[in-house]
């Protein structure tokens, strides 16, 4: 049976995440637009939440494997005052840690890794909860066989 290539990247990222003080206590995998009207009192008041994405096929190499590229969304969702720098001080812990090349991801068919442009969105009135969205990009080789 061959390895799931994003259940494996999902949860060798969500470990690292689950590391960052303050913030790694609940890293779930969940829609966003969910959780960001919540007044569910027993979330804590800062977590990680990773929302998979689009999965492109980039390429088929015979019948053995598929290139993909998976893009998540890792956000930091907090309803603490002072929500910008709360926001700014997650967004660096969660690059520090996914550093290094292919944001330390050391499993075999990980080719590409590259956060792109991101988007921070501040509670407005009547709202609970500040995010600062990250999607992430990998580029993996999917074994078929």
């Amino acid at each position: 049976m061959p390895i799931n290539m994003q259940q494996v990247i999902f949860e060798d990222i969500a470990q690292r995440l689950a590391a960052i003080p303050d913030w790694g206590a609940l890293v779930e995998e969940d829609n966003v637009l969910h959780l960001i009207d919540s007044d569910d009192q027993t979330l804590p008041d800062r977590f990680i939440i990773i929302q998979p994405g689009i999965t492109e096929e980039l390429e088929r190499a015979g019948q053995g494997s598929v290139r993909e590229r998976w893009t998540l969304t890792i956000t930091p969702i907090t309803r603490m005052r002072g929500a910008a720098s709360q926001l700014r001080a997650a967004r660096l812990a969660i690059k520090q840690a996914l550093a290094g090349v292919n944001a330390g991801i050391k499993i075999n068919g990980v080719q590409t890794v590259a956060f792109q442009p991101e988007t921070p969105m501040l509670a407005d009135a009547g709202r609970r909860w500040s995010v600062q969205a990250m999607p992430l990009q990998i580029t993996y080789i999917q074994p078929l066989k």
